[in-house]
């Protein structure tokens, strides 16, 4: 690979978590277009976790800016473990800046489109980045471990969720709910991404730092759905139930290695 290949991709992941950032806080600083608060309640589902869940957008853009700051370092240019992830993270973090303004500007119609399809390549790409991430952690210091991974990884695990409830939105507000009810749709998507997050805990080796904010997420979603808002006690369950599979599929997966 180029020397100017390597600038590129470090500048890229440089500059894009800061513009994540910025992308998702737009409207609350300039008063245009939607907040990602009013986004997610005008297309409102059973799949809607408690508010407080989304304050783990904070430190998942901390520790994706200090990732971009440890592997822009001239020293780190040509570090094989950012070669192998570096493509995956910059494509990533430009699409959910995208999902940022698809989320804020676009008319209603148009967003809920845009940011679900935007969604589903930027998932895709940090789990395919985490993946490679663990295959090659032994080639990084405790600390690099710790500052990179786990901050990628926690993105990964929170786009797994958020993906799946960006597409349920589709199915109780849009054209793809079939005829079905609001929990019959919720809750198809809320099994499918179960699925989908124990597919990755295997890929993973089960991965705590993965798993975490899925957990984190369906806890909130628990709150959500029996003490705040539309109580519904079929996703209720089905999320505690959820949250508590995937903990002892981490486990299982853990203890065989």
């Amino acid at each position: 690979m180029s020397k100017t290949a390597d600038r590129v991709r470090q500048t890229l992941n440089l500059i894009l978590p800061p513009a994540m950032w910025i992308s998702s806080s737009l409207p609350q600083f300039t008063d245009l277009g939607r907040t990602i608060q009013e986004q997610s309640e005008s297309n409102n589902t059973l799949l809607v976790p408690f508010g407080p869940a989304f304050a783990i957008w904070f430190p998942i853009f901390i520790g994706c800016i200090t990732y971009g700051i440890i592997q822009a370092r001239p020293s780190q240019r040509e570090n094989g473990v950012f070669r192998r992830i570096g493509w995956l993270t910059a494509a990533s973090f430009a699409l959910i800046t995208l999902w940022g303004y698809m989320a804020a500007f676009p008319p209603p119609a148009v967003s809920q489109w845009g940011t679900a399809l935007t969604f589903v390549p930027a998932m895709l790409l940090i789990c395919a980045a985490v993946v490679r991430l663990r295959g090659c952690e032994g080639e990084l210091s405790d600390m690099e471990n710790l500052v990179i991974r786990w901050p990628l990884s926690w993105l990964a695990g929170w786009c797994s969720l958020a993906m799946f409830l960006n597409w349920a939105q589709l199915g109780v507000h849009g054209p793809l709910g079939f005829g079905l009810s609001e929990t019959q749709v919720c809750l198809t998507v809320l099994i499918a991404a179960l699925l989908w997050v124990m597919v990755m805990i295997k890929k993973t080796r089960g991965s705590r730092a993965y798993v975490f904010p899925v957990v984190w997420g369906l806890a909130f979603l628990v709150i959500a759905r029996v003490w705040v808002t539309n109580p519904n006690p079929v996703i209720a369950y089905a999320a505690a139930l959820g949250a508590l599979a995937l903990i002892a599929f981490t486990i299982r997966v853990r203890a065989a290695q």
